[in-house]
């Protein structure tokens, strides 16, 4: 299983503190790790990895040029937020998971 993390792959302003930007990266997990973010971590999740950097070379379909994306392999993934800050977070509608 391949998740990928990138909306739009653009920077996005951090409303909560006004003038930090966000970078997005684009995540690579397999097995056990993929599976527990695809259950359980929802956009805007405050997560933890661990992992390695990565690229990908490819040809556009279209034009044939020569593409390329950096990427993180991702090892290991956790949940730095609880329970009730995702809940919070998420307006109080989303789905739970069970971490802290």
């Amino acid at each position: 299983c391949k998740r990928k993390y990138h909306p739009l792959e653009r920077r996005v302003r951090n409303i909560k503190y006004g003038e930090e930007e966000t970078d997005w990266f684009t995540l690579e997990l397999w097995g056990r790790d993929a599976e527990y973010a695809n259950n359980f971590v929802t956009k805007g999740a405050r997560i933890g990895i661990t992992g390695s950097i990565a690229k990908d070379e490819w040809a556009d379909r279209a034009t044939g040029e020569p593409r390329s994306r950096h990427k993180v392999q991702v090892k290991h993934l956790d949940i730095l937020e609880s329970k009730a800050e995702a809940e919070l977070r998420r307006g109080n509608s989303g789905r739970s998971y069970g971490g802290g």
